[in-house]
């Protein structure tokens, strides 16, 4: 948790920058970039992440990695300010939390919808339409199997859980029945 609010902070620094200078979906871009590498090269990951090694050469190859994206000022002093607080770590953290201010700003929601077997892109389109319309913003789906549902779905965006999986509705089944 605290992990996430300090993420959240950064995020929320760089993105008034990005605000700013009009490039703020350019940034989260570069940032994702640069976590697409040090997950390419493990060895890169170590040398940002771990302090085994000399700052020195710790800021030298995080200068290089950033030229080589092309990573804009606020991007590169970002990273620059990570290494020096020993938070490099937090990139992936800050990277998502970044994200969803962006979403927020462009009035979009992102959720999951898990089901027991496929859903075609027209069921979720539905469901997607559906949730648009109760939330007033434009919702993006992931889906994910989940065998244990037996049947139904369950979706979650942000804070809204709707389960309508047959499980669940056993499970309501069951406590009202007890109920009784």
């Amino acid at each position: 948790m605290i992990r996430q609010s300090i993420a959240r902070r950064y995020a929320q620094g760089l993105f008034a920058v990005g605000e700013k200078d009009g490039r703020y979906r350019d940034y989260l871009e570069q940032m994702r970039q640069v976590l697409s590498v040090a997950a390419f090269d493990p060895k890169i990951e170590k040398a940002l992440m771990l302090p085994l090694i000399e700052m020195d050469k710790r800021k030298e190859l995080l200068s290089t990695l950033a030229g080589a994206i092309g990573a804009a000022p606020p991007v590169a002093a970002l990273l620059g300010l990570l290494l020096e607080k020993q938070r490099m770590n937090y990139l992936s953290l800050i990277c998502d939390s970044y994200r969803e201010i962006i979403d927020d700003k462009e009035g979009r929601a992102r959720g999951v919808c898990y089901s027991a077997y496929p859903v075609s892109d027209e069921v979720r389109q539905r469901i997607e339409a559906a949730l648009a319309e109760r939330l007033g913003k434009k919702v993006e789906l992931s889906v994910r199997e989940d065998k244990g549902l037996i049947g139904g779905l369950k979706v979650i965006v942000g804070g809204l859980r709707i389960d309508g999986s047959v499980r669940r509705q056993l499970e309501l089944l069951s406590e009202r029945m007890m109920e009784e």
